[in-house]
């Protein structure tokens, strides 16, 4: 119940939904002065939601006490899931746009600044097979030369609050006390920070695939033109907003 639940909040939380809403209920509303307030807003609305500069700015506030600057070594860095899954025809693993948290988490292995990789997932695409994120990882990184000893899956966790949980609890079933270094997208640094926090151990977080571009682009094209991606931008971090203040209110 929870799972459809979340799938309806997430959906309804999408700035293009409600942007569309207000334009249909333009369309079937026979007051005129009505028809053309909401059609006024529903363009207002969209020129803000694909607004490339405004969202920029948006992202840089909220991923401004990210890092990726490290200066000490760790034993092991976790990376968070939601970045690969398997492929439905090859039933290959497939990547998603955060896996660079994945590659910066290599590039950190083989620079000798973290000892060992966790993973930390266990979604599974149920349509396509049970096999847990962590476990497509372990496979693929087995595949590339990187040696089991190395490797570390936690593969029960369902989300951000689980990713801390079961990766402290595997942790410390390992004997494993050393800070860990938490590596994710930055837009999810805050919401990684307020769960892993909350388990009263100290963790130190390592940021990739910044969505904010620190470099202001003032030009005409960015100002006014919609952008897609900026729509795409502001979905996810709603998205985050919510996840943040739910796990807030929780904790």
């Amino acid at each position: 119940m929870f799972f459809y639940l979340s799938k309806i909040l997430l959906f309804l939380i999408k700035p293009l939904v409600w942007i569309v809403l207000i334009y249909l209920r333009s369309i079937f509303t026979k007051d005129e002065s009505k028809r053309k307030l909401r059609l006024i807003i529903a363009t207002i609305l969209l020129f803000l939601c694909s607004n490339n500069f405004l969202v920029n700015e948006l992202a840089m506030l909220y991923e401004k006490n990210t890092s990726s600057t490290l200066n000490q070594k760790y034993d092991v860095g976790i990376v968070l899931g939601g970045f690969a899954g398997q492929e439905s025809q090859s039933k290959q693993i497939e990547f998603y746009k955060s896996n660079d948290r994945l590659l910066q988490a290599i590039a950190l292995l083989k620079q000798g600044t973290i000892n060992r990789i966790m993973i930390s997932s266990g979604a599974k695409n149920k349509a396509i097979s049970d096999i847990p994120e962590a476990d497509l990882v372990k496979t693929y990184l087995l595949s590339i030369g990187i040696a089991d000893s190395l490797i570390l899956t936690e593969n029960k966790s369902r989300n951000t609050l689980e990713n801390a949980e079961y990766s402290y609890q595997l942790l410390d079933s390992l004997g494993i006390e050393n800070t860990p270094l938490i590596i994710t997208s930055a837009w999810h640094v805050p919401r990684a920070k307020l769960c892993f926090n909350a388990k009263n151990r100290e963790a130190h977080f390592f940021a990739t695939n910044y969505m904010r571009s620190n470099i202001r682009d003032i030009s005409i094209e960015n100002l006014l033109l919609p952008s897609s991606n900026a729509l795409g931008n502001l979905e996810l971090l709603i998205k985050e907003w919510v996840g943040y203040m739910v796990y807030l209110v929780k904790l």
